[in-house]
């Protein structure tokens, strides 16, 4: 009998180390996984912040002077004459008219849009338009240089002068396919406010 005894002990031991070793596994396996869940989540959240952060910059543009601070003119402000062809922030309907000419079927350029329509959009539609964007510079937000776009579509009030615009964010985080695309409408408080409001903010989806 003791010698039957003994002869179980090896075969016994082995079994356990070899649960022992499969818990091993399994514990490190979830702690891989939940690591990798947490990171992420955590760049998914610092692409939104940059995103959110990318509307501001926008709206900085939009409401920017037609004056640079070295005197220089400022030609997202300014029309221009017959021979320019750049895209500018219109602020009569008569400018609106000619943005629309210049821009004609490519309703974007340097980050600035004139659609037809109030069309509702998806992430992959903008991922699609980043030629068209306005590029964000490293200088802009601490969020690291082009990883960030943005789009500015200009809406004209019926007859008036009065303009709402509906801004889109798009940004990049560190992960492969991670993005974040933010969409918010835009309007001041009246036509020659500097000041406004925002009247909607929501993630886009693909």
């Amino acid at each position: 009998m003791k010698r039957t005894v003994q002869g179980f002990a090896l075969p016994t031991l082995m079994v356990m180390l070899a649960i022992a070793s499969t818990a091993t596994l399994l514990a490190m396996r979830n702690l891989w996984v939940n690591n990798q869940l947490l990171n992420a989540e955590a760049d998914q959240l610092r692409t939104q912040h940059k995103a959110e952060a990318v509307l501001f910059v926008a709206l900085a543009d939009l409401l920017g002077a037609a004056t640079n601070n070295d005197g220089s003119q400022n030609m997202r402000h300014i029309p221009g004459d017959a021979t320019h062809t750049h895209a500018f922030f219109p602020s009569t309907l008569t400018e609106y008219n000619l943005l629309r000419q210049r821009l004609d079927t490519n309703m974007c350029s340097a980050g600035i849009c004139a659609p037809h329509v109030l069309n509702p959009t998806k992430a992959n539609d903008w991922q699609a338009q980043i030629p068209t964007a306005a590029t964000v510079r490293a200088t802009d937000i601490p969020y690291g240089d082009n990883t960030a776009w943005y789009w500015i579509e200009v809406f004209p009030q019926t007859n008036t002068d009065t303009f709402v615009y509906r801004i889109t964010a798009l940004a990049n985080g560190i992960m492969p396919n991670s993005r974040t695309v933010l969409q918010a409408v835009w309007a001041r408080h009246n036509h020659t406010s500097q000041t406004g409001r925002w009247y909607s903010w929501h993630v886009l989806h693909d």
